[in-house]
């Protein structure tokens, strides 16, 4: 018997309503509709179990161009993954991904099942859930992964659907929706699979079918029954067979409904659907019923084949389904999905009793830290708590919904002025402040909490967000633990990004970006023989633009590979001109953004090598926090700057981080203090302190110190007594073009 007619049907009635596709333009309302006629006929049709997958992977891939798709399943002792489905995956990449055991860092598939919930992640060559796993991703150029988590009946995670792409990127609603209806139709194939399996065990008999069956003569009485029917409707075959098929059916049907129904099996020669079942004892249930008639020669019918199964179970799983579709399973709060639903109900709502709500968009302060201290299990448990304390704010007409990660969002309905709003959120910002106390650890958190009124801000949900998020951001930059409400002017700032962002790109492409050189200063000769390289954009209109203006922007937009590409050549070839007209050994000091190491591998040693540009001419600048990670691809490439010579310093050091175990692990050849701690440098300062600590202890580990925003002779003085090796600043030079540094070199001994 086919058992995948009545899930297939609850699948589409459940799960494929109209207003799913609220957000969809019509194409891909269309592509949705012909993706799910394709794979539930293939479930109706009962293919096996395979095939369905490979057919549901290939067609995903039809509507996704450069990626592919994978199911993985996990072994009978749920430890590890293995691929089941996976058409245009290469072998070697399945042998690789065969025996994933689920985890924090194994990648998008290990942490849907690990998390299970849905992953997407954008950026699989940085982000630190694929850690374990990076090789592969370079291996096969997988750039973004998309995983969805595929469930049981029960609800119990089994494996992961996902869609692996080749180039950065994160799923629009139209992508996550065929992920779900992707992997609703996988774990129904599967669980059918098992269905089938216990049939063919049993037997595939009429008589031995696990789902109640019945047929009718051409005037509808039942003549024949099996096992299953009498254990689902508890009567035995004489009290039935002779008696009208009605007889197992709910009488809160008319008469109507069944015309309906018989007429539509003489049209389309067979029907199915759910109805109302009726057992001995008069006690309904839910059924899905399968009618199909069996045709004469003359083609009339001579008789009607009736399945039908109780589908009470499935359809508590469905809800089970549901609500993991539509809650968060850590905190039990509504999850994105939810949230959206609801607060454009609850704008319709404001918008006709003509009242106001507010949007709250709250992060947690510091939460990496508690992550990266005592380990997920302990951030976990610190969600959960948080969670209950902003319900604890919060009245019961409010939503609090957990957005991923540490945000969660607000909607406050009925508020009748600012002041409101403001008691709320106050209260969260001292509840979430007190210690957690999670498992014998105590944790400390803050919120940065941003708002937004309707309609006084935006009249939709979108734009509600898109204002909090930004008032939240605020928050954040006002030194956190506060909160701040959204005002046009933010949105002029977002304006004003966008419309760098636009420049920036043009202006790669149209050369209005140059160089300038600061001196480096050997202290205790005076001698120049480095240089720091700055980069300044020459705006058409708004004249000369300072990196601090734009490179924040070109990291967003995954620009700043390109501009530190530029800005090395730039400098690769000043400074091969420099060793030939100055000094051989002169060195240019070229920064690189940690964004420059993760998002691909960098060329700047082949351009050296082809140019036949000795690596020591450069010294690489990075920061800090770039080495806490130890990224693959960082500690790649810093192994190729010391193979060819290339020299590391360590930029604004003293701002970044406590911890300096990453100076061992590492070579790095020079220390750049910060000037913050040389703008109050004194004999009598605390800062001389420190920096006198940081020049004996860079001197103990085989490395020169520069330090950075040198103004006045006292701090010249101060330094070259505690030993510092050079000397960057105004004092010496503001940066210079080429022309004006030539200039300025020729006044000095570069000998």
């Amino acid at each position: 018997m086919n058992t995948n007619i009545p899930i297939a049907r609850d699948l589409f009635h459940n799960n494929f309503t109209p207003a799913d596709y609220f957000d969809l333009t019509k194409a891909e309302q269309a592509s949705i509709l012909q993706f799910q006629q394709e794979i539930l006929q293939l479930v109706v049709l009962g293919d096996d179990c395979k095939e369905v997958c490979k057919t549901v992977c290939l067609l995903l891939e039809r509507l996704l161009d450069n990626a592919v798709a994978t199911v993985m399943l996990l072994d009978k002792e749920k430890q590890c993954m293995n691929v089941f489905a996976a058409p245009s995956v290469p072998e070697a990449c399945i042998l690789q991904l065969n025996g994933l055991r689920p985890g924090p860092e194994a990648g998008s598939c290990g942490n849907a099942v690990f998390r299970q919930e849905p992953v997407y992640i954008e950026s699989t060559l940085d982000d630190p859930r694929w850690q374990s796993i990076r090789q592969l991703a370079i291996d096969f150029n997988i750039l973004s992964c998309w995983s969805m988590p595929v469930r049981s009946k029960g609800g119990e995670c089994i494996g992961s659907f996902a869609l692996s792409s080749f180039e950065k990127r994160l799923p629009s609603p139209f992508h996550r929706r065929l992920l779900e209806i992707g992997s609703f139709i996988i774990g129904i194939a599967l669980e059918q699979q098992k269905i089938n399996e216990q049939l063919n065990l049993s037997s595939k008999v009429f008589e031995n079918s696990p789902e109640a069956i019945m047929i009718a003569d051409a005037d509808k009485m039942i003549i024949s029954i099996n096992r299953a029917l009498s254990k689902t409707t508890g009567y035995s075959p004489e009290e039935v067979i002779g008696k009208p098929v009605s007889i197992v059916t709910s009488i809160r049907h008319g008469t109507k409904f069944f015309q309906k129904i018989w007429l539509s099996v003489k049209q389309f020669n067979h029907w199915q659907g759910e109805v109302w079942g009726r057992n001995k004892r008069g006690l309904e249930y839910p059924a899905w019923f399968s009618i199909t008639p069996v045709l004469g020669k003359d083609n009339a019918i001579n008789y009607y084949l009736i399945n039908f199964s109780d589908i009470t179970d499935k359809k508590k799983s469905y809800e089970i389904i549901w609500r993991q579709a539509n809650y968060d399973s850590l905190t039990g709060l509504p999850n994105r999905n939810m949230f959206h639903d609801r607060l454009d109900h609850e704008i319709k709502n404001a918008a006709r009793s003509g009242i106001k709500l507010a949007v709250l968009f709250i992060d947690l302060d510091r939460f990496k830290e508690v992550n990266d201290s005592f380990g997920h299990s302990i951030g976990d448990a610190l969600l959960a708590e948080a969670a209950k304390r902003l319900n604890r704010c919060v009245r019961e007409t409010d939503t609090v919904a957990r957005l991923g990660g540490d945000e969660f969002t607000i909607i406050l309905n009925g508020i009748s002025d600012q002041r409101c709003a403001e008691m709320i959120i106050q209260m969260i910002l001292v509840e979430l402040a007190k210690p957690f106390h999670l498992n014998s650890k105590q944790a400390y958190v803050s919120a940065s909490i941003g708002v937004t009124f309707f309609p006084d801000d935006a009249n939709d949900a979108e734009s509600l967000m898109k204002n909090a998020d930004q008032a939240m951001y605020a928050a954040k930059n006002s030194g956190r633990n506060c909160w701040s409400c959204f005002t046009s002017n933010m949105r002029t700032a977002t304006e004003i990004r966008s419309r760098t962002a636009y420049e920036l790109r043009h202006a790669l492409r149209s050369e209005q970006f140059f160089l300038t050189y600061q001196p480096i200063v050997e202290l205790a000769t005076s001698r120049v023989y480095k240089a720091e390289a700055l980069i300044r954009w020459q705006h058409p209109e708004h004249g000369i633009i300072y990196p601090t203006e734009f490179i924040t922007i070109a990291e967003e937009i995954n620009l700043i590979t390109d501009i530190g590409d530029w800005v090395f050549k730039q400098a690769a070839t000043q400074v091969s001109h420099w060793q030939t007209n100055y000094n051989k050994d002169f060195q240019i000091s070229i920064n690189k953004s940690p964004k420059q190491f993760i998002s691909k591998m960098s060329d700047w040693v082949n351009h050296l090598n082809e140019h036949k540009i000795n690596g020591k001419s450069i010294i690489v600048e990075i920061t800090e926090n770039l080495l806490l990670d130890v990224h693959e691809l960082v500690v790649k490439q810093l192994l190729n700057y010391r193979d060819a010579g290339v020299q590391v310093a360590i930029d604004d050091f003293g701002t970044g981080y406590s911890s300096l175990s990453y100076l061992k692990k590492f070579d790095i050849d020079y220390l750049k203090i910060d000037q913050s701690f040389i703008a109050n440098l004194d004999s009598e300062s605390h800062d001389r302190i420190l920096c006198e600590a940081v020049i004996t202890m860079a001197h103990r580990l085989g490395m020169k110190v520069v330090a950075e925003g040198v103004e006045t002779e006292l701090q010249k003085q101060l330094l070259l007594e505690m030993g510092c090796d050079y000397g960057q600043g105004y004092f010496f030079s503001k940066p210079l073009t080429v022309d004006k540094f030539e200039t300025f070199l020729q006044s000095k001994s570069c000998q």
